[in-house]
């Protein structure tokens, strides 16, 4: 039987030097739970959690026998791999292989790196790691308005203040009741073109006065 575990990050694969005891594995299904008056308590189930690993493992800074091939008797080696992926928040591949049961294969992030280093075994460490497994969020869309949408808004308004109607040499004759506002509003759409009719016309001096029977020009 081939039993082996390793990380690959980096571009690298990290054989672990001596197998854990154990791997830990755990994943909750998140309930929620209410209670309903005359029935009692009910449960509703809501998501189920990612997957969760653990292990601790012994990494000798010199060569045992009893050490897997292929691994290397440098402790620091694999816990600087382990941090730096923590610090960096990357998911590495996490394998774990034993030719009988399903093998571990997954992405992972490394949630949390204890290590421990014991008398008489000086420069070995025993490091005890928690991983948990990596899902990358689905895509969001976001409206977001661009210059593009800005401009077209601001070209409607603008036409919106041009009206076909005004023409060169156009008047108004001024009834009952107008007001260069409302002329304004008639002849451009937009009330706020009321100084531009009182420029043309320099018999107006107060642009809140006028009277009926003036006849007013309307610039184009």
């Amino acid at each position: 039987m081939s039993y082996s575990v390793y990380f690959k990050y980096g571009g690298k694969k990290y054989k672990l030097p001596v197998n854990p005891e154990e791997i830990k594995r755990s994943r909750e299904l998140n309930i929620e739970n209410y209670q309903v008056l005359g029935t009692g308590q009910v449960s509703v189930p809501s998501y189920y959690s990612l997957e969760e690993f653990s292990f601790e493992a012994e990494f000798p800074s010199q060569d045992y026998h009893y050490m897997n091939s292929g691994s290397r008797a440098d402790a620091d080696y694999y816990e600087k791999m382990f941090r730096k992926a923590q610090k960096n928040m990357k998911p590495v591949r996490f394998i774990a292989s034993n030719d009988i049961t399903d093998d571990i294969s997954v992405m992972v992030l490394v949630k949390s790196v204890e290590a421990v280093e014991k008398a008489g075994e000086e420069g070995d460490k025993y490091l005890s790691i928690k991983l948990q497994e990596y899902k990358a969020p689905g895509k969001r869309y976001v409206a977001v308005q661009t210059v593009a949408a800005t401009v077209k808004q601001e070209d409607t308004a603008a036409v919106a203040e041009t009206n076909p109607a005004v023409t060169e040499n156009k008047t108004h004759t001024v009834q009952s009741g107008d007001t260069l506002w409302g002329i304004a509003k008639k002849y451009y759409g937009n009330g706020s073109q009321y100084t531009k009719i009182a420029s043309a016309n320099p018999d107006i001096k107060n642009p809140n006065l006028i009277y009926p029977g003036q006849v007013l020009s309307i610039p184009v």
